[in-house]
C-alpha cells in the first residue's frame, strides 16, 4: 500500500462509480475525474488531474508486466475484482503521450426475474431465438435491472450464446449454461457474426442459439443495426417509454426519420415482443417490484406497424393481450392484471396498487383473493380513504406541478444515497400528495405546499359546480378568473349564469390569454382544454362534462392545470359529488377549490431570443404577478463555477420554461441547462414553449415527448418569402 499511494483515493472513486450505477470511470490528464452516467460525463471536481497524478493512478494499477505491456503496445485491457465492492474491467491506453484509463464498474449479483416479480410470460420471451424485444419503462434503473434479470435467466436457463455490449449491462454475467462475452465492441460482435456464419456455411457444428443485449435504443443508426441481426439472434433492447403504445410510436418515428417505409417495415416483422414495466413499492419496503405488462407481436399489430397505422395500431393495443392464446392460463389481459397478481401474493400491499393501476377505477373493482396467509386483502376504492391518507388526485397529472427541490450540491453525485432512496437518476414518482414513494425524493421546501396568498392585482380561480351529479347526466362546471377584490361579483354572476359565455378572440396585443386543462377522477379521464383572454374583469369558461352512466358513486376528485402562453401557473383541485338521487337541476354551487400557485421558476433561453422571452413571461406575470422568473442565466454562465451556480439556481425553482428556437437548439448552455432538469427532475416540470416550428428547430428525442407546446412565431416568414 506504500508504495502506491493513490490506491486510497482510486478505490473512494470506484465505490463512488458503483454506487452511482456509473457505466464508465474516466482517468485522463487535463481533465477532472470524470464519471458516465445515464450517457452523459459527470464532472466530480472542477480540478483537473496534472498529468502526473493521472500517470500515478495508472501505473499504481497495473503491476510490473501490465506497465511493460502499455509500453510496447500503448494500451492493455484486463479486470479486477474487489470483495463486497464489485468487478472492473480496466482500459489503460495512453493519450498525447501520457498514461490515461477508463474502468467499466460491473456489480457482480445481478437481479432475476424472482427479485423483480417479473411474470413467467417475460421469462418466455428471453428465450425465443431470434427477434427483437424491447423492455419499455420510464425508470432508467428498471430498465437496466429487468435487462438484467432477463440476460441472468437466458444464461442459466438456455444453451447457446450471450453477447452483452458495451454499456448495456452494469452487471457482471458468469457463463452457466450460455457462453457470456461480456463488454463486445461493435467491431468484436461483427467478428463473431462473421464466425457464426462461416460456421453455418461450412456445414460445420452448427452454432448454438445467440442472444444479443445492446442497451438504450436511442437513434435510427442502432435501430437499423440490430435489425441486421434479428434475423440470427434474439436482440434485447431498452426503450424510455410510459406505455406500450408510446413504445410502439417511438419505434415508428425512430424508423421513418431517415429510412422512410422500408426500415419501418422490417422492424414491424423483426419484432417478438415488448414488455412494459412500471415500479411499484414492495410490501416489505424493499426495492421496487415491475408490474409487468406483456405485448407479443402478432400478424394484425405486424400489418398495422409496417403501414404505418398509429390508430388501427392504438385499438388494437387497446384491446390485446400478450399474444399466447395457448396459454390462457398466464396471459395477461390489461395492463393492471399482473399488479393484481402481485397483490394476491402479498408481494404489493393493496392501496400502493391501487395507486399505481393503469386504470384505478377498474382495477378497484377487481375481486382479490386471499393472500397466502389465509386473510382476505382489503377492500380498495378510489373513494375510500383512512385518516392518514391523503385525498390523491389522478395520476395522470401526477409529476406536472412536483415542487420537490433536489439538493443544491453541484451534481448530487458526490454523497452517498440514503438506503431507502432508488438509485435511478430519471423521474419515477407518480403520486403527487402525501409521502413520497420509493423511488422519488421528498421535497426540501414545505413552504411551497401550502396556498399561494394570493396578490390583490393577480388573478384568482374559482370553481363552481352542482352539488352533485346524477350519473349518465352532464354536469356544468363553471371555472372563474377574476381579481380577490371581485370575488363577490363572480359569486353574483355564477349564480345568475345559465348560459356558457361566447368564446372570446384570441389577441394578439399581449393581452393574457390563459389555457385551463379539466381532468375529473373515474369521469373525465381524458384532459379537456379552454381558454380564455382575461382582462382584468371577471370571465369564465364552462366545461360540459358527460358524467359515464356507470361512474361509481360517490366524491370524484377533479384537477385544473393553470397556463399562459404554454407556461403553468398553477394548479386547482375540488370535488364532484356523483348521486343517484340527485337533484337534476339544482344550482351551481362554490366548489371552494384548493389553489396551489407556483412561486418561481427558471427560464433557460439564448439572448437573441429575450425580447420574446420577456414579452411571454411579462404576460404571464399579469396573470401570476407572484411567480418570480428567473431570467439572469448569461452572467452565471460566464463564471468560472458556472455548473455550481447554474445547478443552485435550476435546483431551487418549481418549474424549468424551455423557450426552443434555431439558437436555443445550437447553445450547450441551452443543452446543458434541460438534461441537467430531465436528469434530476424529470420532463414533468419542463414547461416546453416553441419560438420557432419544428422544422426549423428540430427538438431532441428526449424533448419531442413533451406535451404542452406553444408556437410563438407562427407567422414568421422563412428567408426569401413575402
Amino acid at each position: 500500500m506504500q508504495a502506491r499511494p493513490s490506491i486510497p483515493f482510486l478505490l473512494d472513486l470506484l465505490r463512488l462509480a458503483v454506487r452511482k450505477e456509473a457505466a464508465a470511470i474516466y482517468v485522463v490528464p487535463w481533465m477532472p475525474p470524470t464519471l458516465r452516467i445515464d450517457e452523459r460525463s459527470v464532472p466530480l471536481s472542477s480540478v483537473a488531474f496534472t498529468p502526473e497524478q493521472s500517470t500515478l493512478l495508472v501505473l499504481d494499477v497495473l503491476d510490473e508486466a501490465q506497465r511493460a505491456q502499455l509500453d510496447r503496445s500503448r494500451e492493455i485491457q484486463f479486470s479486477f475484482q474487489l470483495a463486497e465492492v464489485g468487478r472492473f474491467r480496466v482500459h489503460a491506453f495512453r493519450r498525447h503521450g501520457q498514461p490515461a484509463m477508463s474502468i467499466r464498474p460491473y456489480a457482480e449479483h445481478a437481479p432475476t426475474l424472482q427479485t423483480l416479480a417479473l411474470p413467467a410470460l417475460a421469462g418466455s420471451a428471453a428465450l425465443a431465438d431470434r427477434g427483437l424485444l424491447v423492455l419499455v419503462s420510464r425508470s432508467s434503473t428498471l430498465r437496466r435491472n429487468a435487462a438484467a434479470a432477463l440476460l441472468t435467466h437466458r444464461i442459466e436457463q438456455a444453451e447457446g450464446e450471450v453477447v452483452v455490449l458495451d454499456d448495456a449491462s452494469r452487471y457482471w454475467h458468469e457463463s452457466v449454461r450460455c457462453k457470456v462475452h461480456q463488454g463486445l465492441s461493435p467491431a468484436a460482435l461483427d467478428e463473431l457474426m462473421q464466425r457464426r456464419s462461416a460456421a453455418i456455411a461450412t456445414a460445420s457444428a452448427p452454432p448454438g442459439p445467440l442472444a444479443i443485449a445492446w442497451g438504450e435504443l436511442r437513434d435510427q443508426a442502432l435501430l437499423e443495426r440490430l435489425l441486421r441481426c434479428t434475423d440470427r439472434a434474439l436482440c434485447l433492447v431498452t426503450l424510455q417509454a410510459d406505455n406500450p403504445l408510446q413504445a410502439l410510436q417511438r419505434l415508428m418515428v425512430l424508423a421513418e426519420q431517415r429510412s422512410g417505409d422500408e426500415l419501418r417495415r422490417r422492424t414491424a416483422i423483426a419484432l417478438n415482443g415488448l414488455l412494459n414495466l412500471r415500479p411499484v413499492p414492495a410490501a416489505d419496503a424493499g426495492p421496487d417490484l415491475a408490474a409487468t405488462e406483456v405485448l407479443m407481436n402478432s400478424p394484425e399489430l405486424a400489418a398495422n406497424l409496417a403501414d404505418g397505422d398509429l390508430p388501427a395500431v392504438q385499438l388494437l393495443v387497446a384491446g390485446i393481450g400478450p399474444m399466447h392464446p395457448a396459454d390462457a392460463a398466464a396471459a395477461l389481459h390489461g395492463p393492471d392484471q399482473h399488479l393484481g397478481q402481485l397483490v394476491r401474493q402479498g408481494l404489493v400491499k393493496a392501496l400502493d396498487a391501487l395507486r399505481h393501476a393503469v386504470d384505478p377505477d377498474a382495477f378497484a373493482r377487481r375481486p382479490l383473493a386471499p393472500d397466502a396467509a389465509g386473510s382476505a386483502l382489503p377492500t380498495v376504492s378510489p373513494d375510500t380513504k383512512t385518516d392518514t391518507d391523503t385525498t390523491r388526485v389522478d395520476t395522470g397529472f401526477a409529476d406536472l406541478f412536483d415542487t420537490a427541490t433536489p439538493a443544491l450540491d453541484a451534481f448530487h453525485f458526490a454523497d452517498a444515497a440514503p438506503a431507502s432512496a432508488s438509485p435511478d437518476t430519471q423521474f419515477d414518482g407518480v403520486d403527487w400528495a402525501g409521502e413520497p414513494t420509493p423511488s422519488k425524493p421528498a421535497g426540501l421546501h414545505s413552504v411551497l405546499a401550502a396556498e399561494t396568498r394570493a396578490l390583490p392585482h393577480s388573478a384568482q380561480f374559482h370553481a363552481w359546480a352542482p352539488p352533485a351529479v346524477v350519473p349518465g347526466r352532464v354536469a356544468a362546471i363553471d371555472l372563474w378568473v377574476a381579481l380577490p377584490s371581485q370575488a363577490g361579483e363572480v359569486a353574483i354572476h355564477a349564480h345568475a349564469a345559465t348560459e356558457p359565455p361566447p368564446e372570446a378572440a384570441m389577441l394578439d396585443d399581449g393581452t393574457p390569454q390563459i389555457t385551463l386543462q379539466l381532468r375529473i377522477d373515474g369521469i373525465l379521464q381524458a384532459t379537456t382544454t379552454r381558454r380564455l383572454v382575461w382582462v382584468g374583469q371577471p370571465a369564465r369558461v364552462r366545461f360540459e362534462v358527460p358524467v359515464p352512466a356507470h361512474a361509481l358513486p360517490g366524491a370524484h376528485a377533479a384537477r385544473v392545470r393553470l397556463a399562459v402562453g404554454g407556461l403553468h401557473i398553477g394548479e386547482m383541485s375540488f370535488v364532484l359529488n356523483v348521486m343517484p338521487n340527485a337533484a337534476p337541476d339544482a344550482a351551481p354551487e362554490n366548489t371552494h377549490a384548493a389553489r396551489r400557485m407556483l412561486v418561481s421558476a427558471y427560464a433557460a433561453y439564448v439572448q437573441p431570443d429575450r425580447d420574446e422571452v420577456l414579452a411571454c413571461v411579462q404576460a404571464m406575470q399579469r396573470v401570476a404577478p407572484g411567480l418570480q422568473v428567473f431570467l439572469d442565466a448569461a452572467p452565471l454562465r460566464s463564471q468560472p463555477q458556472w455548473r455550481a451556480h447554474i445547478d443552485a439556481e435550476v435546483g431551487r425553482r418549481e418549474r424549468l420554461y424551455l423557450f426552443w428556437s434555431r439558437a436555443a437548439a445550437e447553445s450547450p448552455w441551452i443543452d446543458y441547462e434541460w438534461r441537467l432538469t430531465l436528469r434530476n427532475r424529470g420532463p414533468g416540470v419542463i414547461d416546453l414553449v416553441l419560438l420557432e416550428p419544428p422544422r426549423l428547430a428540430p427538438l431532441p428525442a428526449e424533448l419531442s415527448d413533451l406535451g404542452a407546446l406553444e408556437l410563438r412565431r407562427p407567422m414568421r416568414p422563412t428567408p426569401g418569402t413575402h
